[in-house]
C-alpha cells in the first residue's frame, strides 16, 4: 500500500514534468512503437526440440508467459508440466484467449 502510494506520486511528478507523454516521447518527438509488447500471463506454446522428445509425442507444449529477457527475442515463460521457468525463443502466443 505504501509502495503503491510512493510509486503513484512519481508517477504524478513526471507526468507534470513531461506533460502527459513518456520520457522517450519527450526526448525524442516520437511515440515509442509499443506493437510488440504482449499480455502478461497469457498461454502460448512452446517449440519441443527433436532431441527432447520421442516419436508420436508433441511438437509443442503450452506455457504462460512471465516477462521478457535481455536478449532479444528470448522470452521467460512458466512451464506447468515442469513446474519451472525457463528461457525460450520458438513461441507462438495465444493472447485470445488471454482478453476472455
Amino acid at each position: 500500500m505504501i509502495l503503491e502510494s510512493s510509486l503513484k506520486g512519481v508517477w504524478t511528478v513526471l507526468d507534470r514534468i513531461f506533460g502527459m507523454c513518456t520520457p522517450e516521447e519527450a526526448f525524442s518527438g516520437k511515440k515509442p512503437d509499443v506493437a510488440h509488447f504482449m499480455i502478461f500471463s497469457s498461454s502460448m506454446y512452446c517449440h519441443v526440440n527433436k532431441d527432447a522428445r520421442k516419436n508420436l509425442e508433441p511438437t509443442t507444449e503450452l506455457s504462460i508467459f512471465v516477462g521478457y529477457t535481455d536478449t532479444p527475442h528470448n522470452y521467460q515463460v512458466y512451464l506447468p508440466s515442469h513446474r519451472m521457468t525457463m528461457v525460450r525463443r520458438d513461441v507462438k502466443f495465444n493472447e485470445e484467449k488471454a482478453m476472455r
